[in-house]
């Protein structure tokens, strides 16, 4: 079978975009949505400036981010190794879209299931070439079988000085560039004043290069067509949740065997368990309703991609909520019994669940700041810290009232979860060397840029009051709830940090 791919000499490109209007016409492309475009960056100072032209398009990599994290299976590599998307497959979840470091897919405002590129498969496997190959006025783009040597996209690939994106993210690109200005190929490396956007000037992206008032002639972006940004407020809101939700049973479980208070307690019977599963509930009813396609959220049970974490988390979550309700069950019938069978089960299961979002979030491959197990760590010190927070606001209700030394047992759980969880945003954020120039861009626009103030007053200084309160007020309910209050908002501002910042750096 062949293996196609793209060679484009970039010497021969004038920026004409017909290539953008034939790919828009042979498939309908809406208005906003591309699948293609070119963008432009420029150089120097008037008059002495350059124009470079960059096509850009999907890679089709061959270890294709987007099809390892699609959690039905609805991006899949075709018999001639074209990685193609079946819409009806597709529930919306928008994961693709943050594993592909190329910004090559979106959702189709009509259909709102993902689109991308495929190479125009339609037409070659009618023997046509593609459409943006077709209307090239300069013929600067080559198309053809990269394993047949007699083809001059096979030529190019082997023999000229070529470049592809992004070589480091190990997927394997099959569009080679010939000539290609370091700036343009380099997403990170242009500063971007503004964004011309079909009409519209949009601010430029908050984790973008900083335009140096005294090198006016630095390259800049002067057109792109970047996506929107997949993940928002939403996914901050659901990290929130089910933090609560496996972090509350994780503390109720194991709390009274490490402190050595009873395990008979109301709160941690009963009342954690409880608040365990509304929140879990709750998570699953903000993941549904984030999907394009809420209608089609069972296919992710039903078709799952077992290489997707998100199908992993969806099998995580339905079994910490069966087990979670068991021992409610178990709870108010008064069965010790079935409640010793089932409490490490049950510690199994809240552990996967909380921890299983660091992997899928480090399968977002185009996302540096997500990438490492430290923030799988963060996240189940944060899940400490939020159960324990949850116990202790709980526990200031006089019916559910835990006791001094239960009380107090909750209160150095939730400042050493918090100690621990500032640490590691502190030595991630503020004190690592950044490994990558997209992970420093990400991290400077924590610390000094757009999301210094939340992250400085928000995640770091109300974490730290209420790590501080809770070594204090021990043994006092309503301080201990208060303080709890404090670090679940402060955990939350450090979870929608992490999710906005880590897609403020531009891809394209």
């Amino acid at each position: 079978m062949p293996n196609y791919g793209f060679a484009i000499d970039l010497r021969k490109c004038i920026g004409c975009h017909a290539c953008t209007i034939a790919c828009k016409a042979e498939h309908e492309i809406p208005v906003g949505v591309n699948r293609c475009w070119v963008k432009t960056v420029e150089k120097g100072v008037f008059p002495a400036t350059r124009r470079f032209f960059f096509p850009v398009l999907c890679n089709q990599c061959d270890e294709a981010p987007c099809a390892r994290i699609c959690p039905t299976h609805a991006l899949f590599r075709r018999p001639d190794r074209i990685v193609d998307l079946n819409g009806d497959a597709c529930i919306g979840c928008r994961a693709c879209m943050v594993a592909c470091p190329y910004d090559q897919l979106f959702i189709d405002p009509n259909t709102h299931t993902a689109e991308k590129c495929n190479f125009c498969a339609n037409r070659v496997e009618n023997e046509l070439l593609p459409a943006c190959v077709s209307v090239c006025p300069t013929e600067c783009r080559i198309f053809g079988d990269l394993d047949d040597p007699s083809s001059e996209v096979a030529r190019i690939a082997q023999l000229e000085a070529v470049s592809v994106r992004k070589p480091e993210k190990g997927t394997k690109p099959k569009v080679f560039y010939i000539g290609a200005e370091e700036s343009a190929i380099q997403p990170e490396a242009a500063v971007r004043p503004f964004l011309y956007k079909e009409g519209q000037v949009l601010l430029r992206p908050l984790g973008s290069p900083d335009p140096d008032p005294s090198h006016p002639g630095d390259a800049r972006v002067d057109y792109d067509t970047p996506h929107v940004q997949p993940w928002g407020l939403d996914m901050a809101i659901y990290l929130l949740t089910k933090g609560i939700a496996t972090g509350t049973m994780l503390v109720s479980l194991l709390l009274p065997l490490a402190a050595g208070t009873p395990s008979t307690s109301t709160l941690t019977t009963i009342v954690g368990p409880a608040i365990s599963l509304a929140f879990l509930v709750l998570t699953a009813i903000v993941l549904v309703a984030d999907l394009e396609r809420p209608e089609r959220f069972l296919y992710i049970l039903t078709r799952p991609n077992w290489r997707s974490w998100m199908v992993w988390g969806a099998y995580f979550l339905t079994a910490q909520g069966a087990l979670t309700t068991l021992w409610l069950l178990a709870a108010l019938a008064g069965l010790p019994g079935a409640l010793g069978v089932l409490r490490w089960p049950l510690v199994i299961t809240s552990l996967l669940t909380t921890i299983y979002t660091g992997f899928l979030f480090a399968q977002g491959l185009a996302r540096d700041l997500w990438q490492g197990p430290q923030s799988t760590i963060d996240l189940l010190a944060q899940a400490v810290a939020e159960g324990a927070a949850a116990l202790l606001v709980a526990s200031a209700i006089p019916r559910v009232a835990a006791g001094s030394g239960l009380t107090s047992a909750l209160a150095v759980t939730l400042a050493i979860a918090l100690l621990v969880h500032v640490v590691l945003i502190v030595f991630e954020n503020v004190l690592a060397p950044s490994p990558t120039r997209h992970h420093e861009l990400a991290t400077k626009a924590v610390r000094r840029g757009a999301f210094a103030p939340l992250f400085w007053g928000g995640a770091i200084a109300a974490t730290l009051a209420a790590t501080v309160a809770a070594g204090i007020w021990l043994h006092e309910p309503l301080p201990l709830a208060a303080a709890a209050i404090v670090a679940l908002a402060g955990s939350f501002a450090w979870e929608y940090i992490w999710v906005a910042a880590g897609q403020s750096v531009p891809l394209s």
